[in-house]
C-alpha cells in the first residue's frame, strides 16, 4: 500500500474517514511518525493529541523534530510507515525540512513499498510543487525570508487548504491564472486521498 492523504484540519465529521485512511489496516505493525512544523518545543499539546490518537490505532508513536540537524530524526522518519507533516507556518517548515534535510527522507520514505504519507494545512501544502499560494491574503506571513518556494513535489498539483467558497473564490480563480499547475481547494472537512 502506498497512500498519499492531504486535509486542512481534523472536524469530528471528517476524523473517522481521515484517521481511518490515516492507519489502513493493510498496513501491519504501525510505525507512524509526527512532524510537528515549527520542531518539539511549543508543540507539546498537538504532540500529545496524536499520541493519544496513535495509541488508540495501535500504532508505535514517534515525533521528529523538523527544527535540528540530526541524522537520528531522519532515521526515525525512515524507520516509520506511516509519516504526518503538521500544519503552522509553511515558510518555517518548508525552511526546517530543507535545513534538516528531512524534505530528501521524505522523498526516500515514498520509495517504500508500503507508506502513508499525510500532511494536513501546511503540511499538505509543503508536498505539492510550490507554496506559492501562500502569498495570498490571509495565508501565511513569510517571517523566515524563504527565497524558494518549490515544494517537494510528492504530489503533480497544489493545494488551496481550509477552502471557504463563499470567502475565497474569486482568491482562488484569481490566483489559478497565474500557476501553470492544477489547484485542488480542500475545505475544513474535505481530504484527498490518493493510493499509488
Amino acid at each position: 500500500m502506498k497512500r498519499i492523504i492531504l486535509f486542512s484540519t481534523l472536524t469530528e465529521s471528517n476524523r473517522k474517514a481521515v484517521l481511518g485512511q490515516l492507519f489502513p489496516a493493510a498496513i501491519q505493525n504501525k510505525v507512524f511518525s509526527y512532524v510537528p512544523s515549527s520542531g518539539v518545543k511549543g508543540s507539546e499539546p498537538y504532540i500529545e493529541q496524536w499520541r493519544v490518537i496513535t495509541q488508540e490505532y495501535g500504532a508505535q508513536f514517534n515525533v521528529i523534530d523538523s527544527s535540528v540537524r540530526d541524522a537520528e530524526e531522519q532515521r526515525k522518519l525512515l524507520s516509520s510507515n506511516i509519516v504526518l507533516v503538521s500544519g503552522g507556518n509553511t515558510f518555517s517548515l518548508l525552511k526546517n525540512l530543507r535545513e534538516s534535510s528531512l524534505d530528501k527522507s521524505i522523498e526516500e520514505f515514498i520509495e517504500k513499498p508500503d507508506f502513508v504519507l499525510a500532511g494536513f494545512s501546511a503540511g499538505a501544502l509543503v508536498l505539492t510543487p510550490t507554496i506559492e499560494v501562500c502569498n495570498l491574503p490571509n495565508f501565511d506571513e513569510n517571517l523566515v525570508g524563504l527565497e524558494s518556494l518549490t515544494g517537494l513535489s510528492i504530489v503533480d498539483f497544489e493545494v488551496f487548504p481550509h477552502y471557504d467558497e463563499h470567502l475565497q473564490q474569486a482568491v482562488l480563480e484569481s490566483y489559478r491564472k497565474t500557476t501553470a499547475n492544477k489547484v485542488r481547494e480542500i475545505t475544513d472537512e474535505d481530504y484527498i486521498s490518493i493510493d499509488r
